[in-house]
This record gives structure tokens, sequence and C-alpha cells, in this order.
């Protein structure tokens, strides 16, 4: 059963996700703004983002699973294998089990743009990995 197919998954969606998603695109360049497609059971958003020096395209996944799971993020722009970057160029933004409350995913606290912004900083380590050859932010827990 997907998240479009359950009443809790359609007033989670029509009451927190997509408000949070029209905050997001307010006011946005039309380049930057997410946009939104039915995927199966699940919803995908498509963005862009340019954290310090490049243009990146991403897309995150909504699975079926949504808001309890994670949603997946994949960077569509072809990236250098990192630290961090799993297969199929999607990264790892959240640690299941991870003890420090900033490694996980917490479905009463996040949106779906909570993991675009945490794309933007994943984005930005990535970046700033290229440089110094280090990753920016401690490993999770």
């Amino acid at each position: 059963m997907g998240l479009l197919d359950t009443e809790p998954g359609k007033r989670r969606l029509l009451s927190v996700e997509v408000p949070a998603i029209e905050r997001y695109n307010a006011d946005r360049d039309p380049d930057y703004r997410i946009a939104v497609a039915r995927v199966g059971g699940g919803l995908t958003l498509s963005y862009c983002l340019k954290p310090c020096h490049n243009v990146y395209r991403l897309e995150t996944r909504l699975l079926s699973s949504y808001p309890i799971m994670a949603p997946e993020t994949r960077v569509m722009t072809p990236l250098k294998h990192c630290p961090h970057l799993l297969e199929g160029q999607t990264i790892c933004l959240w640690r299941q089990g991870s003890t420090r409350a900033s490694s996980r995913w917490d479905a009463s606290q996040f949106t779906c743009v909570f993991a675009v912004v945490a794309a933007w900083r994943w984005l930005l380590c990535y970046e700033l990995w290229h440089e110094t050859g280090e990753w920016p932010l401690p490993e999770a827990k």
C-alpha cells in the first residue's frame, strides 16, 4: 500500500507536506523550486540546489513507508565517489539506529523539505571535501 493510498498518508500530505513545499517555493527562483510528481504509491520531488560553486539536480523520493521511514535523496548530476555517497548516487543523510538526534530521521519533527535542506548541507560538505580532502561533519554514531 502506498503513501497516497491511505487516509493518514493523504492527511499528512495535505496538512504537512504540501504546505511545507509551498512555503519553500514561495518567492524562489523557478529553477530552484520543488516540482512534485506521483510515482506509483509515492511522490518524487525534483529540484536543483546550488550550495556553493555548482548547481546539482536532485530527486527525493517519498516511498510508501514515508513518513515513518526517511525519504531517499539521489543526486542526478554525476558526482565523484566520496564519503557518504551510496549506490546509485543516493546520499547518506540519515543513519538508522543512530544515537545522535541530528543523524536520525524523526517523522514527528521533519517534513520532506527538511530532506531538501539536509541535501543542500550534504552537497556543501561534498564541495568542501573536494577542496580539502576531509568531510567537514562528524560521522553519525
